[in-house]
């Protein structure tokens, strides 16, 4: 039922994903599979997670009793010291649960490739973030303020090059945050921003246009926005833009 594997290699934070069901076996035959460390040991179990800064939970909502599994190992994390608890759920509509939740809608997207590569850039934005050292470092902390008591999560990472490479990735990362809440300029009152790209083509004024860009589209100009930029030399000249919101 549950797919674990052995620790990725240690770094700035303890990340890990846990697949629920039917999500362990797509997932693997993604090209990103081993790039994350998986869970070591069941979700359930409340000892899984003590090591755990970060957890992302996935499952599907069209197996109905992975909603239920998905609900148990929740209260399993949420049992432990765990920073931050993101579930990821694969669903035509929003369910509730304890912990903040970043719903996918099937049918908003081409097929199971493009749904997973949606999960799979949510979880990268956030290991970039937090567990890549960078020009503006944003912490666990400030990750869990974020999220803290929220119960709806909107994630999204756009990337461009050449000229106004942090406008367009800003404005790619706002398009698919439209296509998973069409009210997404309006519901957020946290927000967390990253610019990440190499050395050489990231600077100050790079990460200024990409923030601007986040913060004229934000209706909600009292929304708590927290913001940073990483240094990813395997860019080369794209720049990507991660935001996720709140609510």
């Amino acid at each position: 039922m549950f797919e674990v594997n052995e620790n990725m290699d240690e770094g700035l934070c303890n990340l890990r994903v846990a697949l629920i069901g039917k999500t362990a076996d797509i997932w693997k035959q993604q090209t990103f599979a081993e790039e994350f460390g998986l869970l070591d040991g069941e979700p359930l179990e409340t000892a899984s997670w003590s090591s755990v800064d970060i957890g992302f939970l996935i499952a599907d909502a069209r197996e109905m009793e992975d909603v239920n599994y998905l609900k148990k190992a929740v209260a399993a994390a949420k049992d432990t010291c765990i920073s931050v608890l993101i579930l990821i759920l694969i669903s035509a509509e929003q369910i509730e649960v304890a912990a903040p939740l970043l719903t996918i809608n099937p049918e908003k997207y081409a097929g199971e490739s493009d749904i997973y590569k949606n999960i799979y850039q949510a979880v990268k934005s956030i290991y970039d973030v937090v567990c890549i050292p960078g020009m503006v470092n944003i912490d666990l902390c400030d990750v869990q303020d974020i999220c803290k008591d929220k119960k709806k999560l909107l994630l999204a990472t756009g990337e461009a090059a050449g000229a106004k490479a942090s406008i367009i990735a800003a404005m790619e990362a706002i398009k698919k945050l439209t296509k998973q809440d069409e009210k997404a300029q309006s519901v957020g009152t946290s927000v967390l921003m990253n610019v990440t790209g190499s050395e050489a083509n990231l600077s100050m004024y790079e990460i200024q246009e990409a923030s601007e860009t986040i913060y004229d589209w934000i209706e909600n100009k009292q929304a708590t926005i927290i913001w940073g930029a990483s240094i990813d030399e395997s860019l080369d000249d794209v720049i990507r833009v991660s935001v996720l919101i709140a609510e």
